[in-house]
C-alpha cells in the first residue's frame, strides 16, 4: 500500500514501516520468509516508494505552477520561477487551492478512510490498487482544470461592444450638452503647451490708473519701454469723455461710450429713478441697474471661458457678474501682492485656470492726485509700478509661458497739475440758487431748478464766455447737452448726463468759495488735489497708453507688407516703424480682447469702429511725428503747473446723432506665420476647417480622458504591482 501523504514515509524513505494501531489490539504475528524472498520484497517496496515520491513531487509542482488560464501570463517572472498574482487572482487562487488540496488528500489521508480508526486501511492489495487508480484520476482531473482556456470569441465581442457603446454615449452626451448651451461656443485657438503644462488662450489685462502717455518718455520705466519695443502700441490711446476713472474703465471692458453704458461720471444723478450714483459708495453704485453693456468677463463666462478680475472698477456690482475669481477692492494692497495673485491664478490646473485675468493698479493715480503728476513722489511710484511689471514678466518667463500669454497694458486717462492761480469760482459765474443739483468734477454738470429757463441761462453763460475771451481770459466753456455739445465727445444721448455743462480748460479747477477761497485761506495753503483729470479727452495731458504683446499681436499689416514684429525688436522695415500703430480710442479695446480669446461680442455689440486686431495699421515715417504734450513745470517736491495755459481744443458744434452701436464682431484672430491676401472662398473654407478641427480636438480630449480612466481601472483590478505576492517554486 502506498504511504499516506502525512505518514513519516512520505517524507522519510528510511522510516520503519509500521502502522499505528489501537492500543487495545494485539500485534499480528509476522510471517517468516527466506532471505532471498525478503530481499525481493524489499526491492519491490523500494521501487514503489520511489514511484510514489515522484508522483507526489509532480502533484506539488502542479499546485505551485500557477499562471494558467486567460490571465495566466500576468505577473510571471521569467527565469526565476516566481509568480505575481493580482488582487482578484489571489482571492480566486486561495479558494480554489483549498478545494484542490482537500480533494487531493481525500478521506484516506485525513483519517477518514475505511478500515481503521486513523484511516490507515487494511493493507490489502485491492486497497493499494484502488489508491493508485484514484491518484491517477485525480492527476488527470487537475491537469484538465489547469489547462489554459482560450477566450470565448462571443464574450470578447460583447465586452468590446459595451466599451465602444459607452464611449459613444459619453461623446454624444457631451456634444448634446454643448449644443443646448444658451450661449454659442465660438471656435477658439488651439491649446498651447509650455513643455509641461497645457495652456488655453490666455490674456492678462492690466490697467495703470492715471498713467499718462508721456510717462513712458521720462526714462523711469525700463521694463515697460522694452515691452513697447518688443510688442505694439499706438503713440497714445484716446480716453472717453469725461476722462475720469469709472466711465473709462467701464468703456475699456464693454467697448461702449459712457453715454451708451450709462456710467457717465464718477458721480451723477439719474432723474428717471431720482437716485444718485457715487463711485466709492457700494450702496449707491453696486446695483446692476446702473451698469449698461456687457463687460468682457460676462462675455467670456457665457461662452465657457473662466475669468479672474482683481479690483477692476465695476466688477463688484451685480453680485460679481458671474466672475469665476473676483478680488474686491483693497486700497492698501501692495504692488507685490498683485504680481503674486496673477501668477497664482496662472499656476492653477488647466480646468480651473482662468483664461482672462484683469487687474487694476490705482497707485499712480492716487499719488498723482495727492502730489501732482510732475513730482518726485509720482516718479517714484512710476518706478515702483515698472518694477512690479518686471516681476510679472520674470514670473511668466520662469513658467516658460512668455510666448503663450497675451499681455495688454492700458491706462484710463492722464493727469494735469492744479494751482491756486488756476481756479474758477462757480459762485462768480452763476447764481447757485438757480441750480437744484450738480454732477461731475472737475467738470460741472448743472441741473437748473424747475422754474429756471435753461435756454436763457445757457445764453447768459455763453455771453460771459465771449466777454472773457475778448479780455484774453478764456478758461472755461459752457455747453447745452441737446444743442451744442461737441459730437466727438459722444456725451449727449443719455438722461443721466446733466442738461448744462461748464467745462474748464485743462489744468483749471472749478470750485466754490465755500470749498476753497484763496483770499481767506491760511498762508501757504494750496488747493487740493494737486493733480486732476476729467478734461477734454483729446488734450495731450489726458492721453492714455495701450501696449500689447503676445501670440494674438505678432502680425500686423503695414505699408511695407506683413512681417513679424518680434523679429525686428522695434526697428524699421520698408518705412514702417516696428510695433507703432495708428492711434485709436479706448472703445476699441473690448473687441481686441474678444479677438485674443476667440469670443463673439455680446448681444449689444460695441461702439468700436476698427475690425479688432486686424484693423490696426502700422505707422510709416510719412505719417508725421507725435504731437508733443504741453510742457509743465520741472519736477519738484510739490505740485507743478504749466507755464502757460493750454488753449482749449473744444469747438462748439451742433450735436450730431451718436454713432450706432454695431451688433456684429469679427472672427477670432489667429496669427499665422505670414498674412497673405486670400479670396472669400478660401476664407470660408479656412473658417470651416478651423471649426471642424476645434470639434475634433474636443472629441480627442474626451476619448483620451476615457482611455486614461479605463487604464487606471484595469491596472487596479488585475495587476497591482505595489501589492503583488511572490510564490517561489
Amino acid at each position: 500500500m502506498a504511504p499516506g501523504l502525512f505518514s513519516r514515509r512520505s517524507y522519510d524513505a528510511d522510516a520503519p514501516a509500521y502502522a499505528a494501531v489501537p492500543s487495545n489490539t494485539s500485534p499480528r504475528p509476522r510471517a517468516h520468509h527466506s532471505d532471498s524472498e525478503a530481499t525481493e520484497d524489499e526491492e519491490e517496496a523500494g521501487g514503489e516508494r520511489d514511484m510514489e515520491v515522484l508522483r507526489e513531487e509532480e502533484e506539488r509542482e502542479k499546485l505551485l505552477s500557477g499562471g494558467q488560464g486567460l490571465f495566466g501570463s500576468i505577473g510571471r517572472k521569467v527565469g526565476n520561477g516566481s509568480i505575481k498574482i493580482g488582487k482578484k487572482v489571489r482571492g480566486m487562487g486561495r479558494r480554489k487551492g483549498v478545494r484542490e488540496v482537500v480533494a487531493m488528500m481525500g478521506g484516506k489521508r485525513l483519517g477518514m478512510e475505511e478500515g481503521g480508526e486513523f484511516g490507515i486501511g487494511t493493507g490489502s492489495d485491492t486497497g493499494s490498487d484502488s489508491e493508485i487508480e484514484e491518484d491517477e484520476l485525480l492527476a488527470e482531473k487537475l491537469a484538465y482544470e489547469r489547462k489554459p482556456r482560450k477566450p470565448n470569441g462571443r464574450s470578447m465581442l460583447l465586452v468590446t461592444s459595451m466599451l465602444l457603446t459607452f464611449l459613444m454615449l459619453l461623446i454624444f452626451a457631451s456634444l448634446s450638452l454643448s449644443s443646448h448651451s444658451p450661449y454659442p461656443i465660438n471656435p477658439r485657438p488651439a491649446t498651447l503647451s509650455n513643455g509641461t503644462h497645457a495652456f488655453r488662450p490666455t490674456t492678462i489685462l492690466i490697467s495703470l490708473d492715471g498713467f499718462r502717455a508721456d510717462f513712458l518718455s521720462r526714462h523711469l520705466t525700463p521694463t515697460l519701454t522694452a515691452f513697447v519695443a518688443s510688442g505694439l502700441s499706438p503713440r497714445f490711446m484716446t480716453p472717453s469723455f469725461p476722462s475720469v476713472t469709472f466711465p473709462n474703465h467701464w468703456t475699456l471692458v464693454t467697448g461702449l461710450y459712457p453715454e451708451s453704458h450709462g456710467i457717465v461720471g464718477n458721480s451723477f444723478f439719474d432723474p428717471t429713478i431720482e437716485k444718485e450714483f457715487y463711485y466709492t459708495d457700494p450702496a449707491r453704485s453696486h446695483s446692476p441697474s446702473w451698469w449698461g453693456g456687457e463687460p468682457i468677463w460676462s462675455t467670456a463666462e457665457k461662452q465657457g471661458v473662466k475669468t479672474a478680475v482683481h479690483m477692476w472698477p465695476g466688477s463688484e456690482a451685480a453680485d460679481g457678474w458671474g466672475i469665476s475669481y473676483l478680488d474686491r477692492y483693497n486700497g492698501s494692497e501692495v504692488l507685490s501682492r498683485k504680481t503674486a495673485r496673477i501668477l497664482e491664478l496662472l499656476d492653477m490646473g488647466l480646468v480651473e485656470r482662468p483664461q482672462l485675468i484683469a487687474a487694476y493698479v490705482p497707485n499712480i493715480d492716487s499719488v498723482g492726485h495727492k502730489y501732482g503728476p510732475n513730482t518726485t513722489q509720482t516718479n517714484d511710484e512710476i518706478r515702483s509700478v515698472d518694477a512690479m511689471f518686471a516681476e510679472l514678466l520674470k514670473g511668466l518667463d520662469a513658467r516658460n509661458i512668455t510666448e503663450l500669454v497675451n499681455i495688454v497694458v492700458v491706462s484710463d486717462h492722464g493727469m494735469a497739475s492744479t494751482s491756486n492761480d488756476r481756479l474758477i469760482y462757480l459762485d462768480d459765474i452763476i447764481d447757485m440758487s438757480q441750480i437744484s443739483h450738480t454732477d461731475g468734477w472737475p467738470l460741472y454738470g448743472l441741473r437748473p431748478a424747475p422754474a429756471v429757463n435753461i435756454s436763457q441761462l445757457h445764453e447768459t453763460l455763453k455771453s460771459e464766455v465771449a466777454t472773457n475771451a475778448a479780455k484774453g481770459d478764456h478758461h472755461w466753456d459752457v455747453f447745452l447737452r441737446d444743442e451744442d455739445m461737441p459730437a466727438r465727445w459722444h456725451f449727449s444721448a443719455n438722461p443721466r448726463i446733466a442738461p448744462l455743462w461748464i467745462v474748464p480748460e485743462t489744468g483749471y479747477a472749478i470750485v466754490t468759495r465755500k470749498e476753497f477761497d484763496v483770499k481767506t485761506a491760511p498762508p501757504g495753503a494750496k488747493y487740493a488735489p494737486a493733480g486732476l483729470h476729467g478734461y477734454d479727452n483729446m488734450h495731450p495731458l489726458m492721453r492714455a497708453v495701450f501696449v500689447a504683446r503676445g501670440p494674438s499681436f505678432k502680425h500686423l499689416h503695414g505699408s511695407g507688407g506683413a512681417w513679424r514684429l518680434d523679429e525686428h525688436d522695434g526697428g524699421e522695415e520698408a518705412g514702417v516703424k516696428a510695433g507703432v500703430v495708428e492711434e485709436f480710442g479706448n472703445v476699441e479695446v473690448y473687441r481686441m480682447l474678444c479677438n485674443t480669446l476667440g469670443l463673439k461680442e455680446g448681444a449689444g455689440g460695441s461702439n468700436a469702429t476698427l475690425a479688432g486686431i486686424e484693423g490696426l495699421r502700422l505707422v510709416s515715417d510719412n505719417d508725421g511725428e507725435e504731437e508733443t504734450p504741453a510742457k509743465e513745470d520741472e519736477v519738484k517736491g510739490g505740485s507743478g503747473e504749466p507755464k502757460l495755459p493750454v488753449p482749449s481744443s473744444i469747438a462748439a458744434t451742433k450735436t450730431q446723432t451718436p454713432t450706432q452701436t454695431p451688433t456684429q464682431t469679427t472672427a477670432a484672430v489667429k496669427p499665422t506665420a505670414t498674412m497673405l491676401p486670400t479670396d472669400s472662398t478660401a476664407d470660408e473654407d479656412s473658417e470651416a476647417n478651423k471649426q471642424a478641427m476645434d470639434w475634433l480636438d474636443y472629441v480627442k480630449m474626451k476619448a483620451e480622458k476615457l482611455k486614461d480612466a479605463l487604464d487606471k481601472w484595469w491596472e487596479g483590478v488585475w495587476v497591482d504591482g505595489g501589492a503583488d505576492i511572490e510564490v517561489s517554486g
